[in-house]
């Protein structure tokens, strides 16, 4: 346990919270009043016996009245314990008040009736009622009508002649002044307390309402961003065709210009020829993923799930990928063999989902060789695995990998090539037919990319599992 909180544990409020519910506690008002009843209840009766300590000093006879008034004051230790026992802070607030109307009618019946020097404490009970419970509703009147029904029986037995125990006033002159004295200390004791307590709560409130505030603030900022993103998402979704045209433009007259060098034998300029190509056909490739990318980000990629043969669509993605990886020095080993079931699932997704991971895990300058496994699983999922036998050894972490153009090596991208947008645009691919991708790396240097594809699909999740 920290200084600060084994401090908050021994102080005052913590040591008075311990005795008030966890249901109380976290209302303000209701912790607020709680802990002015504890705190009376605890350091009160300390005050209080004070008077019969001095009556029996002074020899006044300890008889029946004497030993019901120490006990009445004693009684008010026992108020904690019974709220932490029944946690009925209302019913044991309203028997305190009733236990501190007797004590001080019974006191001012035994010690010189309405001469008594314990009357004015009478005036206190008010105070503290409304310091334990709201001012308000039936609450306050029940405790008016508690007061005024304690004062009224007072006040008959005084106007109907009722004998009171004779006492001698003039041996109550300084219980007089040590009574109006322990009134005093009282009532500025819990005034004080109930000062510092409206402090902090206003300190709280002023805490809250800058959180407030902040809070406010964060969320027009998230929102701007949110529409800042959705327009640049809406823009370059709708930029396909303008995009498009002036590559594909470039990839065809460099294509004639190629055949051209070649029918005429000019290797020279075949050959930045066919680096021109090659440059405008890798650019239209990362356009058309960024594109994708941004079309599914903005919600307008539409989904259409049938029924078909999972091994005939993942040979398909072998023939995709097989050549774009040959062209990165990868080869592909396909074992589909237990793949061969039908399923549901939107497969243009699928297809572009598992290309783009094959892609992505190709990441190497050196070349080397991925496998692609499926299976079903026992609840029915279509398990998809894709082994690099190399790829934990590229340094990349895993919780990095699906990061756009992110690439954690020490060697720089324009030497190793960066990771791009082909892993990030899978998982976003196989997100929106709600595909999970797991990663683990294997002892042996492996890296291994788990897809499960559901049994059954949610339409209304599947473009917020892409997000």
């Amino acid at each position: 346990m920290g200084i600060s909180a084994l401090a908050k544990s021994i102080s005052i409020d913590g040591f008075l919270d311990y005795f008030i519910p966890v249901e109380i506690r976290v209302r303000p008002d209701s912790h607020r009043r709680a802990r002015m009843f504890m705190l009376s209840h605890v350091f009160g009766p300390f005050l209080g016996n004070v008077i019969p300590l001095y009556l029996f000093i002074v020899g006044q006879d300890a008889d029946y009245r004497f030993w019901t008034f120490a006990a009445s004051i004693t009684a008010f230790w026992v108020y904690p314990f019974m709220l932490k026992w029944t946690r009925a802070y209302n019913v044991i607030a309203f028997v305190s008040v009733q236990n501190l109307l007797f004590c001080i009618l019974w006191a001012c019946y035994s010690y010189g009736g309405i001469y008594s020097p314990f009357l004015p404490w009478v005036l206190i009970t008010p105070i503290l009622a409304f310091f334990y419970l709201p001012s308000q509703g039936r609450i306050k009147d029940g405790l008016l009508l508690l007061i005024t029904a304690n004062v009224t029986l007072f006040g008959l037995l005084v106007l109907s002649g009722y004998p009171f125990p004779p006492v001698d006033l003039e041996l109550f002159q300084v219980i007089g002044i040590i009574s109006t004295i322990s009134a005093s200390v009282y009532v500025a004791m819990m005034s004080l307390y109930f000062a510092r307590v409206l402090k902090e709560q206003q300190r709280f409130e002023r805490e809250v309402g800058e959180f407030l505030a902040t809070s406010e603030s964060l969320q027009s900022i998230t929102s701007a961003a949110e529409q800042a993103s959705a327009a640049k998402a809406d823009f370059v979704a709708s930029m396909s065709h303008e995009l498009r045209t002036p590559l594909n433009a470039v990839i065809g007259y460099s294509q004639l210009l190629l055949d051209d060098a070649h029918d005429e034998g000019d290797e020279s300029i075949a050959q930045d020829l066919e680096n021109i190509h090659g440059a405008g056909a890798h650019l239209l490739k990362l356009v058309n993923d960024i594109l994708d990318f941004s079309k599914i980000e903005a919600g307008k990629l539409e989904l259409n799930f049938t029924f078909d043969n999972l091994k005939q669509r993942l040979g398909e993605v072998e023939r995709l990928a097989g050549s774009a990886l040959a062209e990165r020095n990868y080869s592909l080993e396909a074992d589909l063999w237990q793949a061969d079931f039908v399923a549901r699932c939107d497969w243009p997704a699928l297809t572009k989902g598992v290309s783009h991971i094959l892609l992505g895990a190709a990441n190497g300058a050196s070349g080397g060789s991925l496998s692609i496994t499926a299976t079903k699983g026992a609840d029915g999922a279509s398990l998809i695995r894709i082994k690099d036998p190399k790829g934990a050894l590229d340094g990349r972490p895993i919780e990095s990998l699906f990061d756009i153009f992110t690439d954690d090596r020490d060697a720089t991208p324009t030497k190793y090539g960066g990771a791009g947008i082909d892993l990030a645009l899978g998982q976003k691919f196989l997100g929106v037919i709600g595909a999970d991708i797991h990663v683990s790396h294997d002892p042996s240097g492996g890296r291994t990319f788990t897809i499960s594809i559901p049994a059954e699909v949610s339409p209304a999740s599947q473009l917020a599992l892409a997000s």
